[in-house]
């Protein structure tokens, strides 16, 4: 039953999602032609063709990056709304009534959020690509790529593929917990009978507050004893992932316990009416 959820929550969000990637990556395709025609000399020796050259270029990277920071905006906006609607909301009345649990109906919303951002950052990297590349930079990294294989051992190697799959799996367990961030103090504001929202954003400040006292305090105990370690024995690899599964332990618990808030007011506190 997740897979029909979840091919319910692409269809509905991919609608806007799909052509604000297309968007974004066209007009980085814009700025670039918009710089390769700065580069005609007859254009810019001609009457106002600097004036020109200044505009065309303003607007094309300003609605650029625009479109790069609305992808990612979009991503959260739609998981948000698609929450609170569907869940919180009128529909509410259906969608607890289909033969789903509470996890199915809240994994998802945080899978196709997940997906959307991951689809955001990628499409993102590579508008950036488009507005710099060339066929230089193909032989270049070329080059690159045959000098660091000769350079490279297995265990930096292994060292480097484990990063990465760290890094990914943080930026995974970020968006969800991005997501989550909204979805707790949503579903308590909705557990009162009236001011549903006002009282989801008095929650959503107040647990950003606890977050960050629990934060400062915990760092206050913590860091004399981190100082007083003797961290000669670690190499820096072995520095670099210890950091990155702190990461992503308290971040991960972070999450739990959001989700766990979470799945509590879908179940006994919700109020639809």
């Amino acid at each position: 039953m997740l897979r029909k959820l979840l091919k319910q929550e692409f269809r509905a969000t991919a609608r806007v999602m799909l052509p604000l990637y297309l968007v974004t990556f066209v007009l980085a395709l814009a700025v670039r032609l918009v710089l390769l025609l700065s580069q005609n000399q007859v254009l810019l020796d001609s009457v106002g063709g600097r004036t020109l050259r200044a505009v065309l270029l303003g607007v094309s990277v300003t609605a650029f990056v625009v479109a790069a920071i609305a992808t990612f905006l979009a991503a959260l906006i739609q998981a948000v709304l698609r929450f609170r609607s569907n869940l919180l909301g009128d529909e509410g009345y259906v969608m607890f009534t289909l033969p789903v649990s509470t996890h199915q109906l809240v994994w998802a919303k945080l899978i196709t959020s997940a997906v959307w951002f991951l689809g955001a950052a990628v499409i993102d990297a590579l508008a950036l690509l488009a507005l710099v590349v060339n066929l230089g930079m193909f032989q270049e990294f070329g080059r690159f790529v045959i000098e660091v294989k000769e350079q490279l051992t297995a265990y930096l190697v292994g060292n480097g593929i484990a990063f990465l799959v760290e890094l990914a799996l943080l930026f995974v367990v970020g968006c969800l917990v991005l997501c989550l961030n909204f979805y707790a103090p949503l579903a308590i504001g909705h557990s009162f009978a009236r001011h549903k929202l006002l009282w989801s954003v008095v929650f959503f400040f107040a647990i950003q507050i606890v977050i960050q006292i629990i934060g400062g305090v915990f760092g206050l105990i913590a860091l004399p004893h981190l100082w007083s370690v003797n961290f000669n024995f670690m190499t820096a690899a072995a520095a670099a992932h210890a950091m990155m599964w702190s990461s992503i332990l308290v971040t991960a618990i972070y999450g739990a316990i959001l989700y766990g808030v979470t799945l509590y007011m879908l179940r006994k506190r919700l109020n639809l009416e």
